[in-house]
């Protein structure tokens, strides 16, 4: 098998490079009858722009961005996606017709791996989950209400 890449013979990439920046910088076609000109009416300029940066902000203000999200928001976020995916293991175990001493396993398992992570998603100062959501839940509002 001989695919036909794309690549230069002898893998001479220089000067596939000044080849294809000479073929750009060489003048174009005329445009034929019905097509579209997208520098129509534009005068050429041969030197850049001065005083004009081409880099965006840093922040791009507008009105009604989303803040980034906290470490807390991101931590919800994992949190609750592993206990989506533990639920659909749970009903895919039970679609399937797994023994009822798996899908016990799997249900302690999870309940185990909640309990074990809550102290590594809980930040300090919060001795449960539900503590936790109601301050991220508060945080929220008062972000809403501002």
């Amino acid at each position: 098998m001989n695919p036909q890449w794309n690549t230069p013979p002898n893998g001479d990439f220089a000067r596939l490079v000044e080849r294809l920046a000479a073929e750009a910088a060489m003048p174009k076609r005329p445009p034929g009858e019905n097509e579209h000109l997208l520098d129509e009416g534009m005068t050429p300029s041969g030197a850049p722009h001065a005083g004009v940066s081409h880099r965006l902000p840093a922040t791009l203000p507008s009105p009604g961005a989303v803040p980034p999200a906290t470490a807390a928001e991101i931590r919800l976020k994992v949190a609750k996606g592993l206990a989506v995916a533990w639920l659909v293991l749970l009903f895919a175990l039970m679609a399937m017709g797994a023994p009822l001493a798996a899908l016990t396993l799997v249900f302690v398992g999870g309940l185990w791996a909640a309990h074990s992570l809550r102290h590594r998603f809980l930040p300090p100062g919060f001795g449960s989950w539900r503590q936790w959501l109601e301050h991220i839940a508060r945080q929220q509002q008062e972000r809403r209400s501002k």
